[in-house]
């Protein structure tokens, strides 16, 4: 099974904002908590979800740790915790993603595929010279490749150099990126594959994130209520569309939401004289 270990999108509706005035939008605490999920790749399915509430203003907060390797690490180590042994290949981002995290995954029988940052990510233990540009200037598509066993760091051009980590692809197995515009570009499998699937997260994003219940509660652990439940709620609905009803009768979310409340409320089939 193919999973991604990331930050949902879960700020405020974009309309809400719009919405807002300066004063109401001056007023608005920053979000006191961040969550994580591990996710289907394939399906939006989120098997689990990690909250880290800030405990403070000064340097142990949140917002000291935000870009931190250990938090980061921490974090997919509890979201993997039930993963072990199952094979999975586990998508990562630049904050996540580490050489030592990732041998760690493998003897648990993890597989990883991570995009790596020299600013971003604990380059620890990798070569320096995978890290830095090269002097001279490549085509797209053009990639270098250094192994240590099961391990490789892929350093792909595409305007820009992308750096990958993973041991879960081979370096040899050839895959394409298609642009719209500019055709195929060729690369490494694992590039193929992260992008792929990555995709499939940015249309869940952009398909369910505006049903998170985010902005009406003050209290942070109302806001991780709210959120949980959310959540619960999305995975309900893509429970249903893989299930015979929906081919029955083809509810769309929002709709979904609103005949499940019901049910919830024992409204569904009140008749109109009561």
């Amino acid at each position: 099974q193919l999973q991604v270990l990331h930050e949902p999108l879960i700020d405020e509706d974009p309309v809400f904002i719009a919405t807002c005035t300066e004063r109401e939008l001056r007023k608005r605490k920053k979000r006191k908590f961040s969550l994580w999920v591990r996710q289907c790749s394939s399906t939006g399915f989120i098997c689990q979800i990690y909250v880290h509430l800030k405990e403070g203003s000064g340097a142990d907060g949140l917002d000291a740790l935000k870009n931190k390797p250990q938090l980061h690490s921490m974090v997919a180590k509890s979201l993997c915790q039930n993963a072990s042994g199952k094979n999975y290949i586990i998508f990562t981002g630049p904050s996540i993603t580490s050489l030592n995290l990732f041998e760690e995954f493998e003897k648990q029988g993890i597989y990883c595929c991570g995009l790596l940052s020299a600013r971003k990510s604990d380059c620890t233990g990798l070569p320096p010279s995978m890290l830095s540009n090269p002097e001279t200037p490549q085509s797209r598509g053009q990639y270098r490749i250094r192994m240590k066993g099961n391990m490789s760091l892929i350093c792909w051009y595409n305007k820009g150099h992308f750096r990958f980590l993973t041991n879960a692809y081979s370096p040899v197995q050839q895959g394409v990126i298609i642009k719209r515009k500019s055709g195929e570009i060729p690369c490494p499998l694992a590039v193929e594959a992260f992008a792929a699937h990555l995709s499939y997260i940015c249309k869940y994003d952009d398909k369910y994130s505006k049903y998170f219940i985010s902005h009406k509660p003050n209290k942070t652990w109302q806001q991780v209520f709210w959120f949980a439940i959310s959540i619960a709620i999305n995975n309900a609905y893509i429970l249903y569309k893989m299930s015979e009803a929906y081919h029955v009768t083809r509810y769309s979310r929002a709709q979904f939401g609103e005949r499940l409340v019901k049910e919830l409320l024992g409204l569904e089939d009140t008749s109109p004289s009561h």
